[in-house]
């Protein structure tokens, strides 16, 4: 569900809605995110900082490049030749970007979590707990109908964003799509109580490397071992059924929503190449 269309994770790799000043002032800004969770003493704010303005400068040199390359391989794509199999091609090369960003990052996000107090441990879980039972109240009363309609208001929205407003088809597609997806929000309910266990655990060892270690890296670069087999099950349908589907709408393009989407990747090439 949330791989609505492959171009969103540009989006995320690129970090911007500011331009330079976002990419610039990265450090005070992610510092002020982590604060939402943990509030850091000033050894911790100095080293976050100091890793932040060594992680973009290796971004902007090693990966903005390979992000204005693909770019520009996305803004040549046929729509309406676009299949399947360009579809998983284009997700792998997307999952590329965010393991490479992921191995940079992962040794920065151990030093740091093993300078934490145990006070800003029980702070850290106990507002992943309020935030994780904002999203269970929002949730969990939820009929099945109200869920599929939620699906399908955030489909149109994110195809609104990139191929403009939807046609009679296109609004039809969403609506088969969002009514073949599994329901996953009481899943998700459980994963983040089960998630919130495991961190806290992992928390617990992260003064003994040994142990610390090994469980660190699997929550960084194997997320989805912890999923349930029921949740995981669902997800994989739910990729198949949102794979299927996002190629359909991406098929039925018309002339405009093809400009649009171009001027959008256009739009993103330039913040890439503004941030170089």
């Amino acid at each position: 569900m949330k791989k609505w269309i492959i171009f969103a994770a540009i989006g995320v790799l690129l970090s911007g809605c500011s331009t330079k000043f976002v990419y610039n002032n990265m450090d005070w800004l992610f510092i002020e995110y982590l604060e939402d969770y943990v509030e850091l003493n000033d050894e911790q704010e100095e080293l976050v900082s100091d890793k932040i303005m060594l992680l973009s400068e290796w971004h902007r040199k090693e990966e903005i490049p390979n992000y204005i390359e693909h770019l520009d391989e996305l803004i040549d794509l046929d729509l309406r030749a676009f299949t399947i199999e360009d579809l998983e091609r284009q997700e792998s090369k997307f999952q590329s970007h965010s393991d490479r960003l992921i191995q940079r990052v992962a040794p920065e996000l151990f030093e740091l979590a093993q300078q934490l107090t145990d006070s800003q441990v029980e702070e850290l879980m106990n507002n992943i707990r309020v935030r994780h039972t904002k999203y269970k109240k929002k949730h969990q009363k939820l009929s099945e109908r109200e869920s599929r309609r939620n699906y399908a208001e955030k489909i149109a929205e994110n195809v609104d964003d990139w191929l403009g407003s939807v046609t009679k088809e296109q609004k039809q597609l969403i609506k088969l799509w969002s009514q073949e997806l599994s329901v996953t929000s009481l899943d998700w309910i459980q994963h983040q109580t089960k998630m919130r266990v495991e961190m806290n655990s992992l928390f617990m060892k992260r003064f003994d490397i040994a142990r610390f270690e090994p469980h660190f890296e699997q929550l960084m670069f194997d997320p989805t071992s912890y999923y349930a087999p029921q949740l995981e099950q669902k997800i994989d349908h739910n990729r198949k059924v949102a794979n299927q589907y996002l190629v359909q709408m991406i098929n039925s393009a018309t002339d405009k929503q093809t400009e649009h989407y171009r001027e959008e990747l256009q739009d993103w090439k330039s913040i890439a190449l503004d941030i170089q």
